[in-house]
């Protein structure tokens, strides 16, 4: 590799990480990098990616992102001559050297005097190459750039060691030129469409070692990360049986598995932040809960005060949180005041401290107000369409979202997203000419946008705005956020943060939060910890459209562990391979925390041998129509004793047929509104579903509906990044249906259409096989 290319973030990450700047360099210097070419490094939060070409090597973590697309880049040489490898007696200091001289200049900031910084007639500047009578000899140049011109972020390059200054500064003014190219190239090595294969774990081992977290001293783990893999049945108790199990009960019998008593005794909230992560069905809030719970009763042993905030993200959840609270024994805890857990959502929460009356907000379940706000900026997109014919017709983009209903609807989610995140969440409310001509994108799906097109996606905020701000005259979730995250970056908070600030944040299903929200959880605790002591629980693999947020560490939640769960899978092995094969293909996914389903020599859980290939259905001319088609196959499956089956409808286009149909039918039908609503367990149950609301339910059977090739995902032309995008999504609304089932997959497929890609690619692999539902 000629040149690494290394985020601002993650330089100051790394200056205070030691050992794991010591073992980066020892990579850099030491080993053979060609395996980046085709191969990726994922460790942790860790990625190490090179272009195909072996010009460049990104080095970035995770945690430590800003989201946009376009980071602020260093970027040095590291082949000789004038490379980090031209001396390698001297390179880790020289390597220390540079990350720190970048960092303070992407910062703003002064070198240190002792550097006896240099500035030269073309612009070059030079330092001392590093600490010790040897590196002190040679030197180190660096020229800036970016805010302006072809750079939209601040960008620093590098160059050295080198003894003579002439031969130094004349090559930084050569190398300079290249640095444009190179931020481009960095920024699309993050943004890559597609997971590349991961390097095998025996190389790299250096740095690997430093990555992994020190054990604690009494016994417990400081980070236990478990491979997500499959695990056969062995028995066991179901789940019907464990329901009313309490905390007593679940910490004695046994059926933890060996990861969830682990975490549940290393008290690793007292050290650092944690992010408990595993997919559908792993255990994720069992242990929130419990975890809570331990807390609390450790406090009344000590006879200390204690409280804990449980957020969830809407009502339902944080009902179904209370009861499941009572039943674990912790009554009391919900209504004391000197020990006690609140369960509540964010909205509810903001909306109390910051003084709001429930007529001033929306709704105070944050889920409806959501839908309220979508369905809003989906009547203001239609509007905008409408007055704006000649933007419409002059972008590709637009124009395909005029004649396309599917992807009309997708892309005003992307721009509920860009209006929350972007326009409100910088505070661009009144500024719609930085929000047009802004060289730096702001997220993912500005930087993709043209001047007009970015127009036109302010005039649909503009109209969103007037009918929610001005005309209902209320706070929509996002106003709510802000607000309260503006009143808690107050003096007056930092006082009372002491007495009304929580011991610990639990927060479930924290991919349900977005940017704005998330920025919240760094302030409720006491601020009396060197940490946030916040657990959050979440599956990456339902983050929205693949678009990756900014790290915990950029929304002030920093040092976070994860603790992964090793998948607790309902489903028979078919079901989980053919969701494996689905997760594998998104991106920065597909890594340590979804490494692949292939070890049988661990523990049993619920995971089934048994049970039929995924089937893909198609309708026949028989049919009356393709809702009438989809009934028929409902009611085959119900012939074959299957209790509990979920419709789930990818499509809207399908949507309204389906819910008529079934309706008609006499069928014990539930359609489901929201994340979170309850149903019976142990009751015939036909249910209607979106994917996004199917989340933490279980099914016998799942009937998949729409996943055609134009449909989902849509179908767009010239625009890569948004194709990669609608994509991205339709793959994790893929993954979450499939994990819902138990015993059997139907993917159906309406006549004259065709399946997507997906589902064709796993027939070729014989993960689906096409027929009928046997009667």
């Amino acid at each position: 590799m000629r040149y690494v290319a290394i985020p601002q973030r993650t330089c100051a990450w790394l200056l205070t990480h030691k050992g794991i700047s010591t073992a980066l360099a020892s990579v850099l210097l030491e080993e053979d990098l060609k395996p980046f070419r085709s191969g990726e490094f994922a460790h942790g939060s860790m990625r190490l990616v090179g272009s195909t070409d072996g010009r460049l090597l990104a080095v970035w973590n995770r945690e430590h992102l800003s989201g946009t697309g376009s980071e602020e880049w260093v970027i040095f040489r590291l082949e000789a001559p004038r490379g980090l490898l031209g001396m390698p007696i001297i390179g880790q200091q020289v390597f220390e050297r540079i990350i720190y001289v970048a960092n303070q200049r992407l910062l703003g900031l002064m070198l240190d005097g002792e550097l006896i910084h240099r500035t030269w007639p073309n612009g070059a500047h030079t330092c001392l190459a590093g600490r010790g009578n040897e590196a002190r000899q040679f030197s180190i140049s660096y020229a800036e750039a970016g805010g302006t011109g072809t750079i939209g972020t601040r960008a620093v390059m590098l160059i050295g060691p080198e003894h003579d200054f002439d031969a130094l500064t004349g090559a930084m003014a050569e190398e300079s030129r290249h640095l444009g190219r190179l931020v481009d190239l960095a920024n699309s090595l993050i943004d890559t469409a597609r997971r590349r294969p991961l390097i095998d774990a025996p190389t790299f081992q250096t740095l690997r070692s430093a990555l992994a977290p020190a054990p604690a001293d009494h016994g417990g783990l400081q980070n236990v990360s478990v491979s997500t893999e499959y695990r056969p049945s062995t028995g066991g108790v179901s789940p019907y049986e464990t329901i009313h199990w309490t905390y007593d009960q679940w910490v004695e019998s046994g059926q933890l598995n060996e990861v969830q008593r682990r975490v549940l005794e290393a008290d690793a909230l007292l050290r650092h932040p944690v992010r408990i992560i595993g997919p559908a069905g792993s255990g994720k809030t069992l242990l929130m809960q419990l975890l809570a719970i331990r807390y609390l009763r450790s406090a009344e042993t000590d006879c200390r005060s204690a409280k804990i905030l449980y957020v969830v993200h809407n009502a339902p959840m944080a009902a179904a949180v209370i009861d499941r609270l009572r039943v674990l024994g912790a009554e009391d805890y919900l209504t004391s005041n000197k020990r006690s857990i609140n369960v509540t959502t964010l909205a509810e929460y903001g909306r109390q401290m910051i003084g709001v009356a429930d007529s001033s907000v929306i709704d105070r379940d944050a889920h409806k107000t959501k839908l309220f706000q979508r369905d809003q900026i989906k009547e203001a997109l239609n509007e905008s369409i409408t007055a704006h014919a000649k933007i419409v017709a002059g972008s590709k983009l637009l124009s395909q979202i005029s004649t396309n209903e599917s992807l009309r609807i997708l892309f005003s989610e992307l721009l509920m997203a860009e209006i929350s995140t972007v326009i409100k969440g910088r505070g661009l409310v009144t500024d719609e000419k930085r929000y047009v001509s802004a060289e730096a994108p702001f997220s993912r799906l500005h930087g993709i946008m043209t001047t007009e097109e970015r127009r036109f996606a302010f005039d649909v905020f503009k109209r969103y705005h007037q009918v929610v701000f001005e005309q209902y005259e209320m706070l929509d979730s996002d106003d709510v956020a802000i607000s309260l995250l503006g009143r808690l970056r107050t003096p007056l908070w930092d006082l009372r943060r002491k007495s009304e600030g929580f011991d610990f944040i639990f927060v479930d299903e924290a991919q349900l939060f977005n940017e704005n929200e998330r920025r919240v959880f760094a302030y409720l605790g006491k601020g009396t910890a060197a940490h946030v002591p916040i657990a959050l629980a979440l599956d990456e693999a339902q983050e929205p459209f693949g678009f990756s947020a900014a790290g915990l560490a950029t929304l002030g939640i920093e040092n976070i562990e994860n603790e992964t769960l090793p998948s607790n899978h309902r489903s028979t092995r078919k079901i989980v391979d053919l969701a494996f094969f689905v997760i594998q293909r998104t991106t920065d996914l597909f890594g340590t925390d979804f490494p692949e389903f292939a070890a049988d020599d661990v523990e049993g859980t619920l995971a089934r041998e048994d049970g039929s290939v995924p089937l893909l259905i198609r309708c026949n001319e028989k049919a009356h129509s393709f809702s009438r088609f989809i009934l028929k196959a409902v009611q085959k499956l119900r012939a074959r004793n299957v209790r509990q089956i979920s419709v789930i409808c990818h499509a809207e286009i399908y949507w309204e047929a389906l819910r008529s149909e079934l309706e008609q039918s006499q069928l014990p039908l539930h359609v489901i509104t929201q994340r979170g609503e309850k149903l019976s367990p142990d009751q015939p149950l036909v249910v209607l579903s979106r994917p996004s609301f199917v989340g933490g339910q279980e099914f016998d059977a799942v009937i998949l509906v729409g996943l055609e090739q134009g449909v989902m995902p849509p179908r767009v032309v010239d625009n890569p990044p948004l194709s990669a995008a609608l994509e991205q999504q339709t793959l994790r609304e893929m993954y979450l249906a499939i994990s819902r089932a138990k015993y059997s997959v139907v993917v159906a497929s309406n006549r004259e259409a065709t399946p997507n890609s997906i589902i064709i690619d796993a027939l070729k692999k014989g993960l689906i096989s096409e027929g009928e539902i046997e009667n």
